[in-house]
């Protein structure tokens, strides 16, 4: 259970940088895996366990962060993730334009979203309305 707790931790409160692969915070998200891994082997039926989609969703947030750790560091030595910063917004942003080109359209074909993505690319202010960083020069 500790390892639970450290990786929701590590995800939801902690502020300190990642700034080696060595990190033990990295490496206690292996044992958070584990942990559900011999969770779900455990459990008689799948009902007793976490839905199939967070399961996946888990294993892909875990692998996914140990990799963008691996790949940044590995190439910037010197540089540091925030993990509390790392998210999928930009990707959620993209995606829900895309659907609103399409008239709402979950699945669009190849076509409809390659004739949307010129429009979203060049549609977008590259000051966010949202932003502290201060205001766009006129």
């Amino acid at each position: 259970m500790a390892h639970t707790s450290a990786a929701i931790d590590f995800f939801s409160t902690s502020r300190e940088a990642v700034r080696s692969i060595d990190d033990p915070r990295i490496k206690s998200l292996d044992g958070f895996l584990q942990y559900l891994a011999d969770w779900k082997e455990e459990t008689p039926t799948p009902k007793n366990f976490i839905s199939e989609k967070l399961w996946f969703d888990l294993q892909a947030m875990t692998h996914g962060f140990k990799s963008l750790v691996n790949i940044k560091l590995t190439k910037f030595p010197n540089s540091a993730i925030k993990e509390w910063i790392v998210n999928q917004d930009g990707v959620e942003n993209h995606f829900c334009q895309t659907r609103a080109c399409n008239g709402q359209n979950n699945n669009p074909t190849y076509r409809l979203q390659e004739s949307s993505q010129n429009s979203i690319r060049f549609g977008q202010q590259t000051i966010s309305k949202k932003c502290n960083a201060g205001k766009a020069r006129t």
